[in-house]
């Protein structure tokens, strides 16, 4: 009623600025005299126009395409729905989304408490653990291969200044000269004894003669005598030592003569470079062990967080939990899950959609589906979105009938639906057939039938001329041109209903004259 009632006020609008102070005389012939008027044309003001909706657009040449227009559904493409199930089972601890909540990419949707978690953790500190104390243990025989080199260099250079003493007899001059003076110490001690001996046996012969004499005791004889007797004592050891030394003098000049010191020092010397060298190769191997025992270590530690991380899934986890994140940027439309329940790895909790990218499954009916091609343009309409069209490809199209509706499906590809085309939408598929080409092109809301003509409103100086026109294809809301235009001209895009329904009222009066 609305559109009815500023329909008639944009006619009464009209038809005042159509009148003239002066009513219009016609000649004999019928023709009208009135100033300014042509037969055909409707002039409007520019206010008028603008009640109107009239709106205008200059004709051009564009590229068009014939279109097959068919049924179609709605939904969501591989990439654009996720669903999102536990890594491990556990217990629900928070819940951190609801129903129809939009979410990015990564974002934590739920957090699970997990002791298969917990068990994997405590492997990784173990393997852990294992791992520094055979790293330890590397770095500890690494030291003793350092230290038994530094042992086996000092070993090999003291054996070449061995080899360099025995050349020069160093090794057999010292023990030679200590017997000398051992020798030459037990001949001094026995000259020393023979002295006191001869000065006692002195001492003892004048006391023998002073006892005869009863001068001195008789135990003053016995301790002279008893003195003596020592010395005598003293005289044979120190005779028993100059044998021994002579003895030991005797022997060290033949073991030097004979060079068996210098070889017993570079025996020595040779045996402290081989022992040097059995412990280097000893301490070797010990670093191969321990560096086999840390490389193990490491693939334990590795393994341990494999399992780990398989059990946490792509979300960040701590000691037991683990975090559910959104597998992609969308809409929660699927929430299956509360607090404090216990759920498995096979259970759905929620899913995701991203409807930015949609997939609208066509069914062309089985004689058009020779005209539909891959990669063929196509337009989508929903009816709860009036006025709204989508873009997309043709991207599958199916290789088997549909028995029961006799149509093969085609796959098409929206990619800029930015969240408006949900699943299970019923849609509109303007599939393009055949090739596109250039033509003349205008808005379909720009053509007037009457009486199986087409016309057009071409605006000259202010005014709107009818024009017929012979129409060819249609793709979407625009329409090829076959004749009756040419490019460049302007032409009324919206309103040629009420500059139709203004120009036959013109007709009527002039008519009526």
């Amino acid at each position: 009623m609305r559109k009815l009632g500023l329909f008639i006020v944009v006619l009464m609008l009209m038809a005042g600025c159509g009148k003239s102070p002066e009513a219009p005389h016609a000649d004999e012939h019928g023709k009208e005299e009135e100033s300014g008027h042509v037969e055909g044309q409707v002039k409007l003001t520019d206010e008028a126009q603008k009640i109107a909706g009239i709106e205008t657009t200059v004709v051009r040449r564009e590229e068009i395409q014939e279109s097959l227009q068919v049924p179609g559904t709605v939904t969501s493409t591989d990439r654009g729905k996720a669903v999102v199930t536990p890594p491990v089972a556990g217990r629900v601890l928070s819940i951190s989304v609801r129903l129809g909540d939009a979410v990015r990419q990564g974002q934590t949707l739920a957090i699970i408490e997990s002791p298969e978690l917990s068990q994997a953790w405590s492997t990784i500190a173990e393997a852990t653990r294992v791992r520094d104390a055979a790293k330890s243990d590397v770095q500890q025989s690494r030291s003793e291969v350092e230290l038994a080199i530094a042992k086996l260099n000092a070993a090999r250079t003291n054996l070449t200044r061995q080899r360099d003493l025995a050349k020069a007899g160093a090794f057999s001059q010292a023990p030679v000269q200590q017997a000398q003076n051992d020798l030459n110490e037990a001949q001094s001690e026995l000259l020393s004894v023979q002295k006191e001996q001869a000065s006692h046996a002195e001492q003892l012969r004048r006391l023998e003669n002073l006892y005869r004499d009863g001068i001195v005791s008789k135990s003053e004889l016995e301790a002279a005598r008893l003195e003596f007797q020592q010395d005598q004592i003293r005289l044979d050891r120190a005779k028993a030592k100059i044998e021994n030394a002579k003895a030991t003098y005797d022997r060290e000049r033949n073991i030097a003569s004979r060079g068996l010191l210098n070889a017993k020092e570079l025996q020595i010397a040779e045996a402290d470079v081989k022992s040097s060298e059995l412990e280097l190769n000893r301490a070797r191997i010990r670093v191969r062990a321990a560096e086999s025992a840390w490389s193990s270590a490491n693939r334990g530690v590795a393994n341990a967080q494999a399992v780990y991380r398989s059990n946490s899934g792509s979300g960040g986890a701590s000691v037991g939990r683990v975090a559910l994140v959104a597998p992609i940027a969308g809409t929660v439309t699927h929430l299956d899950v509360t607090k404090g329940q216990a759920v498995d790895r096979t259970q759905v909790l929620m899913e995701v959609e991203n409807l930015r990218s949609v997939w609208v499954s066509a069914n062309v009916p089985e004689q058009d589906s020779a005209k539909v091609r891959k990669g063929a343009r196509v337009r989508i309409t929903v009816a709860s979105l009036p006025g709204q069209e989508f873009e997309g490809v043709v991207q599958v199209v199916g290789t088997r009938v549909d028995p029961k509706t006799r149509s093969i499906p085609a796959q098409c590809l929206i990619v800029s639906s930015a969240g408006m085309l949900k699943p299970d939408m019923f849609a509109t598929v303007h599939l393009g057939i055949g090739s596109a080409r250039e033509e003349l092109v205008i808005p379909l809301s720009a053509v007037v039938t009457e009486d199986k003509k087409t016309f057009v409103f071409v605006k000259h100086d202010g005014a709107f001329e009818k024009h017929e026109v012979v129409i060819g294809e249609r793709d979407g809301d625009r329409i090829a041109v076959e004749s009756g235009l040419e490019v460049g001209e302007i032409i009324a895009s919206k309103g040629a209903f009420v500059l139709s329904s203004e120009q036959k009222k013109d007709e009527l009066k002039g008519h009526e004259h």
